[in-house]
């Protein structure tokens, strides 16, 4: 791993080296809202470490129950789980999106979770995700079954005639892109009315199909990195011509946009001058910056280093206020990392007087065990 360069700019020469046009993040005093910028995928790395066999409802109003989510298949050759190689490549899908400024939101990052998948489906209509992309492997009881198909909701369980046609659309490009990337044998898309991902889903979705792990050679194949980067770059590419073709929404076009940025966190520098958000080896610490275009959570900013773009999904708009002050909490009140009502909650404080060290409209900044975090106090 390379190692990155720490930029700090103090204040005086952040405002100097930084400024131009963008739309906040969030008003001061308010909650941070959905980006104005670029569309939002959502990743559901399919199954996870162990199933869950308690059931819920097929769909809305339906009688049917299914398991909440099952184990998943394994490789016969490789022996991997498939919910391990779902986050693999889920993993670099995101990458790779992220790259091109799409927002991702993943359903899952870790193996140890219990996520139905009604509460999967959920979460990405939660997030406005402008397609809801779920990735799994095949399993069959033939060794010799391979290829690669990509499903979706059937008209008779979609939320909408709209979510029907663009989930169909979809599932046709990013099969076409997958299949191209990787030279995999096409099972085609396919339309499914009995999966509880589709049938609780209100936003366009589709069910990647990577191969059968139920075939050895095939099995092989989707543990290595080469396909695997492949078979991401198919399903990217094939998420960005969706996107762009059908939905009309690319993913990057910035906007104008003046307003000082307080980034919470350490932000990586990247360059676009090729199309693609590359790396340049350094990084901001957590200081007020101006930046001068906007591209969903993308900030562009003047640096010594010259015009460079920083992923702040949790950057403030403006300054937070430094205050040295004790703050009486009357009643148990919750711990945010961010200033984000959005978010759920770290910890509780019980009612006492804590020390305050930051103002943002109606956030405050407190010293905890757990380090600075947030209160919310109207």
């Amino acid at each position: 791993m390379k190692k990155r360069n720490k930029i700090w700019l103090p204040p005086l020469m952040a405002a100097l080296l930084a400024w131009g046009t963008l739309v906040p993040s969030a008003a001061a005093g308010g909650e941070t809202g959905r980006s104005a910028g670029g569309p939002i995928i959502c990743i559901d790395p399919g199954h996870q470490e162990r199933g869950n066999n308690e059931l819920e409802p097929v769909g809305p109003g339906s009688n049917e129950k299914k398991p909440k989510v099952s184990s998943g298949t394994r490789g016969v050759a490789s022996g991997k789980p498939e919910h391990v190689l779902t986050l693999e490549v889920s993993n670099r899908i995101k990458e790779i999106l992220t790259a091109k400024g799409f927002t991702v939101v993943m359903t899952r990052e870790a193996h140890k979770v219990d996520i139905s998948n009604k509460e999967r489906a959920e979460m990405a209509n939660a997030a406005g995700a402008d397609l809801f992309v779920r990735i799994h492997a095949d399993g069959d009881t033939s060794a010799k079954t391979q290829g690669a198909s990509v499903l979706y909701p059937a008209e008779s369980v979609s939320a909408t005639p709209e979510q029907y046609a663009l989930s169909k659309a979809a599932a046709g490009i990013v099969l076409a892109d997958l299949v191209s990337a990787t030279g995999a044998r096409s099972r085609g898309s396919v339309a499914r009315s009995d999966l509880s991902g589709f049938n609780w889903s209100t936003v366009p979705n589709v069910l990647v199909e990577m191969g059968f792990m139920t075939n050895p050679e095939e099995d092989r194949l989707l543990q290595t990195d080469e396909y695997q980067i492949k078979m991401a770059e198919g399903i990217a590419g094939g998420i960005e011509r969706y996107m762009t073709e059908v939905a009309g929404k690319p993913a990057w076009h910035p906007e104008p946009y003046e307003e000082k940025l307080t980034l919470l966190e350490s932000a990586d520098l990247y360059d676009r001058h090729t199309g693609r958000l590359v790396p340049v080896g350094a990084y901001l610490g957590p200081q007020t910056v101006n930046a001068r275009e906007k591209a969903g959570h993308w900030y562009l900013i003047d640096t010594w280093l010259g015009a460079n773009w920083i992923y702040a999904p949790n950057a403030l708009t403006g300054k937070v206020e430094e205050t040295e002050e004790r703050i009486e909490l009357p009643s148990a009140t919750k711990l945010y990392r961010y200033p984000s009502g959005s978010e759920a909650a770290v910890s509780e404080l019980a009612p006492q007087t804590v020390q305050a060290n930051g103002r943002w409209g109606e956030w405050i900044r407190v010293q905890t065990w757990l380090g600075d975090m947030w209160l919310h106090q109207p």
